[in-house]
């Protein structure tokens, strides 16, 4: 990935430079021969929809935009799309797990005190490695719900899962962290052979320590064809997991009375040959249905038939018919209509006419008067398209149109890039929901395509014009990376690409991390904090104001004690730009969170902010946690200046460090100036300061 030139117009995607003016990309091709089977891709782990998502950023604007009619509009603020939120994802919720826990139907040898359960192989040696014959047959669902188990027994206990990075490798220092045991499950399923090779080399050394120092538990997931392997390597620590019956699963996520009953003859047999996944999503198909007033045993049937239908076949012909016709404006609005579906029929024609544009071709010019509107152009599209509600018949035909497109017409494809790459820049007034569906189709062609097009899309969208950055298309930048960062077929180069773009020059693309790292940050707090750290010795104010927010947004996601057990790495080879961050944004996190903070966490990191940090960056945190060490209760204060008297180790350098930086800008020691809580805060420090300084002793 790394020779590529991830920058649209430098590939000539918007007007390739082999092609003439008079010969633009045809968007109607001729029946071609069958292409060669293209490299198999994996199917993204987590499905994408356009509305819905949690907002990772505090302060988004969800304005809606106006039309730009004359150049007296100035200042029109437009909306924004939102970070795709990576649901069960990363860093686990309490709360979660007990709801999945609720839900769950456990598979046969899963739970339970017997000798050879995944529970107790668990428990009992740190280390289970899941497998399972189907490669999407609900393991990492089996692996948080083994954490939640182990949680019962152990009050404070993180379960979390954590993405390999082959730079990084498998290690203690990187994937664990101190006085925070954790359940760490790594998903290696659609990992590479380099990363098998990396992981099975630093698994015994790992294992040697999660009992003594981390008091930890690792959870492996591996494809079935690695399962030797790895049983090699860590003997009788291999669970294969089982299908549970499919009625149980069903029962337990459809929403419609007696489910139970629902499940017989060849409804039972349909459902037995899938895994509980695919039933979940039959289970909430029926529940959706039956809400909107359909009969349950009839839209189990529905759900079931249209899952064995293969509509591929259906667009080909469709497509192959229209084209073959001449039907320039048909095909470039059922393209439209599917990239930027449940849209405005405005901007879904307006869409069109740009991938006509696009594609060298002028639309027949035909008076205002006379020119149908929006919702009588997309009835063209006949039953396949409500041009109502805006979306395909049956549910998910939206997505196949434009897959089937870019799987089957290969010329087609430099067109439809730089068409959705152009289109942000030439419809200004798209709502939130329509810029992250087009961010979200794109995620979906990457999942069949590899990365390689979304780091290209959000490359382009990244680019500032006049150097003046556009938070509009920025958004849909940030909402795909986000999507495609933490994706396990996806996300490595995705992520790569980012630890690339955080130590590149260009302001474009450093703000663009910043922004992403901020939307992974909550789920993956280290892979976010890793780049992070990087971008703090960014030149551009713009672009440490964001990684500023990204990190306070992080801290106030995680918890203060969280949040300072993982920034124990920023302090290593820390520069000044970096340092200054770090405790600007240490400063603000603990503000008002400094009582959360539990004494190893506090103690460590107030250890190394002794060691390492230099006096001007120093004086604001101890500043704030002296602040707020006012704000407590008295009775409560001793608990807070306690872990600094710690960090001082009897040591009369560090204690001097301390008294320093607690000063609040005073020469001299009179503290009568300040308020009477926080003088006695300081007061109280300084008189366990001295009770431990060997030079007063």
């Amino acid at each position: 990935m790394s020779a590529v030139n991830y920058d649209v117009d430098d590939l000539g995607m918007l007007d390739p430079p082999n092609r003439t003016a008079s010969e633009p990309t045809p968007l109607v091709e001729a029946p071609a021969l069958q292409p060669e089977a293209d490299e198999a891709v994996h199917q993204p782990t987590a499905s994408v929809v356009g509305s819905g998502n949690v907002t990772a950023q505090r302060d988004v604007d969800q304005s809606v935009n106006l039309n730009i009619l004359s150049n007296e509009l100035a200042e029109v603020v437009l909306a924004t799309a939102r970070a795709q939120q990576r649901i069960g994802r990363g860093l686990q919720d309490d709360e979660a797990l007990e709801r999945l826990s609720a839900s769950y139907e456990p598979p046969p040898g899963l739970l339970g005190e017997e000798p050879e359960t995944a529970f107790r192989i668990l428990r009992d040696r740190r280390v289970l490695m899941i497998t399972a014959k189907e490669r999407e047959g609900g393991q990492f669902a089996a692996a948080l719900r083994l954490g939640h188990e182990l949680q019962k027994e152990h009050t404070g206990l993180v379960v979390r899962e954590e993405l390999f990075e082959q730079k990084l490798g498998l290690q203690a220092k990187t994937l664990l962290v101190e006085h925070e045991p954790a359940v760490v499950l790594v998903d290696l399923r659609w990992a590479g052979e380099e990363d098998f090779e990396n992981v099975r080399r630093g698994l015994v050394e790992f294992t040697k320590q999660l009992e003594v120092p981390y008091r930890s538990y690792l959870v492996l997931i591996v494809p079935q064809e690695q399962a030797r392997k790895f049983d090699g390597v860590l003997p009788n620590r291999m669970h294969w997991l089982q299908n549970p019956p499919s009625t149980e699963v069903f029962a337990k996520h459809a929403v419609v009375p007696n489910p139970k009953d629902l499940v017989r003859g060849d409804v039972e047999k349909a459902l037995d040959s899938l895994w509980p996944p695919r039933v979940k999503e039959i289970a909430e198909e029926v529940s959706d249905r039956h809400a909107r007033g359909e009969d349950p045993e009839q839209a189990l049937l529905a759900a079931l038939h249209e899952r064995s239908q293969a509509h591929t076949p259906e667009w080909r012909k469709k497509i192959s018919r229209h084209q073959a016709e001449g039907h320039t404006e048909w095909v470039a609005l059922l393209l439209a209509a599917s990239l930027l579906e449940e849209a405005s029929a405005q901007h879904i024609v307006a869409a069109s006419k740009e991938l006509l544009a696009c594609s060298g071709i002028k639309p027949a010019e035909v008076n205002p008067l006379l020119s149908p509107s929006p919702h009588t152009k997309l009835l063209q599209l006949e039953d396949d398209f409500d041009a109502g509600t805006r979306k395909f018949r049956p549910r998910g035909s939206g997505q196949q149109v434009l897959q089937h497109v870019w799987r089957e017409h290969h010329d087609l494809r430099k067109t439809l890039l730089g068409w959705i790459g152009v289109l942000p820049r030439k419809i200004r007034d798209l709502a939130q929901e329509e810029l992250e569906q087009v961010a979200d189709r794109v995620a979906e062609l990457a999942a069949q395509d590899g990365p390689r097009i979304a780091i290209l899309l959000a490359d382009s969208w990244a680019k500032t014009d006049d150097g003046k950055p556009d938070d509009y298309r920025r958004s849909i930048a940030v909402r795909l990376l986000t999507t495609t960062a933490t994706d396990l077929s996806l996300g490595k180069p995705v992520r790569q690409k980012l630890w690339e773009w955080s130590q590149d020059p260009s302001a474009d693309r450093q703000l663009l991390t910043a922004e992403v790292c901020a939307g992974i940050g909550q789920a993956f707090p280290r892979v976010a904090l890793t780049r992070l750290k990087h971008l703090a010795n960014s030149e551009h104010d713009l672009v440490r104001a964001a990684v500023r927010r990204a990190v306070e947004q992080i801290g106030a996601e995680l918890g203060a004690s969280t949040f300072l057990r993982y920034l124990a790495e920023w302090f290593e080879n820390a520069t000044p730009g970096r340092m200054l961050i770090l405790a600007e944004t240490v400063a603000t996190v603990l503000s008002d969170r400094a009582l959360d903070v539990d004494a190893d966490a506090a103690a460590s990191f107030w250890q190394q902010a002794l060691t390492t940090m230099p006096p001007e960056n120093l004086r604001p945190v101890v500043e704030s946690w002296l602040v707020a060490t006012a704000k407590a209760p008295p009775e409560q204060r001793d608990v807070l200046v306690e872990p600094l008297v710690a960090a001082a180790e009897h040591d009369s350098r560090r204690i001097a460090q301390l008294q320093s930086a607690s000063r609040f800008g005073r020469t001299y020691l009179d503290l009568s100036s300040l308020e009477a809580d926080l003088s006695d805060a300081v007061h109280h420090l300084w008189t366990r300061l001295d009770e431990v300084d060997p030079v007063r002793l």
